[in-house]
């Protein structure tokens, strides 16, 4: 399994990856190899491991090794004490950390809350919500090695008194953006959930003297995931019930993504292996994993020894333990080239299996290595009693946001987000890109159902073609359905599939998980409340979750303005032959005719009449009426007209759908015939049929399969994907990432 050139790919290497005098992949895999292997043989086994795709180590090893930056790890952890020198120097260091292509987290509970006094001064303490503000601003000024921004995780614990400000703190979105925030939580506080004890007293506010319930905080962090996705929550007493070295103290935070639970000072370099290019005839090809999980232990331990550490506290206490962080990704195709479905009792057991071996022959090697160069140094009192080991934790599943892109490969343990989209290149030519495992077996599907020729071609670019538009084949119903089951993306596959997924893995995984749950935008909040119970009852160490199109575009401030693309040529991965896709002009000609569809409808307060009508296979005007008595008619047709005077201006559809589909009416509410949340939900509801061609037999069936848009990339401007525990976002198309 070898990279296949792209404009994708070659765009990433050249902002990213290639140092001077470097122009392919194989230049920067040699430069790795030669700057870690002890010998020759070494050398050869860590270049063949990467130049095919099955293991590549973080993006700051690529970036930094064999370079005089030297500084080769992703995750970092430092502590913020409770005064100015010391907030400040953690901030001095956290640059420093930015600067050499780390990610930092931070957890502000140790400053005192906000009115506290401060006797040097006579004056009063700010709170830790206020220095993350200024810890968030630094971020936006150094990038990593000049080549990216800086991530960060910000945590509190839920019994600090700032608590409820914190979990506020990016209701605003765009605010705190260089952050993603966790909430810290104990058993003690999720029993008292999972008793519904919500008016008992959680804490007092020690200068305030105000009293903050249970209720008033738990529902406070199930609003802020329900409206873009933060907080996230981590389980503190399941991360120090898994912490292998008790001894030097409790762990109270995480690198940025969640995966990595760290003491002060300590860092972690991660690296993963591409499930999908050790599966052989379609099984797992078990010796090439065991073999290529010895060789990245070996190569991540190295990686420890040979670290240039940007601080003297972080290069002392991460030679302590020497952590690793070993895991995996092209876990849904692999599932895929296997045949069997992700969201499966089958799927999910045969995922743990996988991450068993892992984490058991990755165990065997810090064992022989220990055996020849000693154990950690803090062995003594770790959880390791048996045996000594090198490493005191050696499994993770980080974010593979950008190498899995390398490696045209799904990322970390998530499913598949569509089975085909859009990429754009550096010269605005966009591209559809098809998985190659989804395209080959589309082919043998529909040549089993006996087409042929240039039916079998029409019939493959009409599938491709719908996929790519909603993100979606589970409509399609003339496809078999053993086909479908097996080919579901992200949003088609329940949350709780997710969670059940990321709960095999975690049995067997030393450290954490980078996973995003992803929710369809029809969620509600009571599922959210659900999902975090079910994540703490699994014992899960953290959970994100994102609710589909719960963010706005554009949030980010970006500079100069969006150019004009070409029309979109479409990319069928293999034989290169070329789809067209239309992008409508905003200079709108109304013919004379419009083809389109009236839907019947029940809203809270009336029934209406919704007509969408179509221009070039979308949205272009809306008319609504209402039908008997009750609503109002005039108010109806002007949000007809607002509609239509938006849709014939540029403005995507896709966002009136999100907007509408947060607005509640309390006739709607009190109505259960109601098929929405307010009559404009039920219109939203009602143009997202009909820009897919849509019936449905009640609109309370309805949810968006796919959101057309989401805040968009400062790099390339096109839409992110929110995923692996980062609520920054990650670019499928240009390899961007706010949160490696």
């Amino acid at each position: 399994m070898d990279m296949i050139s792209s404009p994708v790919t070659d765009n990433i290497l050249s902002a990213r990856y290639l140092r001077k005098g470097e122009h392919t992949f194989e230049d920067i895999c040699h430069r790795v190899a030669d700057a870690l292997a002890d010998d020759k043989a070494e050398q050869d086994r860590f270049f063949k491991a990467m130049i095919s795709l099955r293991f590549l180590p973080n993006s700051p090893t690529l970036m930094n090794a064999g370079t005089g930056l030297g500084q080769l790890s992703a995750c970092f952890t430092l502590p913020v004490p409770d005064s100015i020198d010391g907030i400040f120097e953690a901030m001095k260091q956290g640059a420093i950390i930015h600067k050499t292509g780390g990610g930092t987290g931070y957890n502000f509970s140790h400053i005192r809350p906000e009115g506290s006094p401060v006797r040097s001064t006579d004056g009063v303490a700010s709170g830790p919500v206020s220095f993350m503000r200024v810890f968030n601003a630094a971020t936006d000024v150094i990038k990593q090695g000049g080549r990216r921004r800086g991530a960060n995780m910000g945590i509190l614990n839920v019994w600090h008194p700032d608590i409820p400000d914190f979990i506020s703190a990016k209701k605003e979105e765009g605010d705190i953006a260089n952050f993603n925030i966790s909430v810290m939580v104990n058993d003690q506080f999720m029993n008292l959930v999972r008793e519904r004890k919500f008016d008992s007293v959680w804490l007092t506010h020690p200068h305030s003297g105000k009293t903050v319930t249970v209720g008033e905080i738990w529902n406070g962090i199930v609003e802020g995931i329900w409206k873009n996705g933060e907080p996230g929550i981590l389980f503190y007493d399941e991360i120090n019930r898994h912490n292998p070295t008790p001894t030097l103290g409790e762990i109270d935070t995480t690198n940025p993504c969640g995966e990595q639970p760290l003491l002060p000072f300590e860092s972690c370099v991660l690296g993963s292996i591409n499930l999908d290019a050790c599966i052989r005839n379609r099984e797992l090809d078990q010796a090439l994993l065991e073999d290529t999980v010895r060789m990245a232990v070996r190569f991540l331990d190295t990686v420890v020894d040979r670290n240039l550490y940007p601080i003297p506290q972080i290069a002392e206490s991460t030679l302590k333990t020497r952590k690793i962080g070993l895991g995996v990704m092209g876990v849904h195709d692999a599932l895929l080239r296997i045949g069997i479905p992700y969201d499966t009792p089958e799927g999910r057991n045969w995922c743990e299996g996988i991450m068993e071996t892992i984490t058991r022959v990755a165990v065997d090697e810090s064992r022989i290595r220990a055996g020849s160069l000693g154990a950690f140094p803090a062995w003594e009192g770790s959880i390791w009693k048996e045996f000594p080991v090198r490493n005191a934790a050696m499994t993770t599943v980080a974010p593979t946001g950008t190498i899995s892109l390398l490696a045209g490969c799904s990322s970390g343990i998530e499913p598949v987000f569509s089975f085909a989209y859009t990429r754009m290149n550096t010269v605005g030519k966009s591209f559809v890109i098809v998985s190659p495992v989804f395209r080959e077996a589309l082919v043998e599907t529909l040549s089993d159902m006996h087409l042929i020729g240039d039916e079998l071609a029409r019939r493959t670019e009409e599938v491709i073609g719908h996929v790519h538009k909603t993100g979606t084949i589970q409509d399609l119903t003339w496809l078999p359905g053993s086909f479908r089951i097996l080919f579901k993306t992200a949003l088609d596959i329940s949350w709780r599939d997710h969670i059940l997924m990321q709960a095999s893995f975690q049995k067997y995984v030393h450290a954490s998980i980078s996973k995003t749950v992803n929710m369809p935008s029809t969620t509600t909040k009571a599922d959210c409340e659900e999902a975090l119970l079910m994540a703490w009852q699994l014992k899960l160490k953290g959970i994100t979750i994102y609710r589909t199109g719960s963010r706005e575009s554009v949030v980010l401030a970006l500079s100069g303005e969006t150019k004009t693309e070409e029309p979109a040529q479409a990319l069928l991965s293999g034989d290169g032959r070329m789809l067209p896709e239309k992008i409508p002009s905003l200079n709108i000609e109304r013919p004379k005719e419009l083809a389109g569809k009236t839907y019947l409808c029940q809203s809270g307060c009336c029934r209406l009449y919704v007509t969408v009508n179509l221009m070039d296979n979308k949205p272009i005007e809306v008319f609504i009426r209402t039908v008997g008595i009750g609503g109002c008619d005039a108010n109806n047709n002007a949000l007809g007209r607002a509609i239509s005077t938006g849709l014939q201006n540029g403005v995507p559809y896709q966002k009136f759908i999100r907007q509408f589909a947060k607005v509640n009416c309390i006739s709607a509410i009190k109505n259960p015939s109601s098929e929405g949340l307010s009559c404009a939900d039920v219109v939203g509801r009602c143009i997202d049929l009909a820009s897919k061609n849509q019936s449905i037999t009640t609109l309370k069936d309805w949810s968006i399969t796919k959101t057309g848009e989401n805040r968009n990339c400062p790099e390339c401007q096109q839409p992110l994907d929110f995923g692996e525990g980062c609520n920054q976002g990650i670019c499928k198309h240009c390899g961007w990432s706010g949160c490696s």
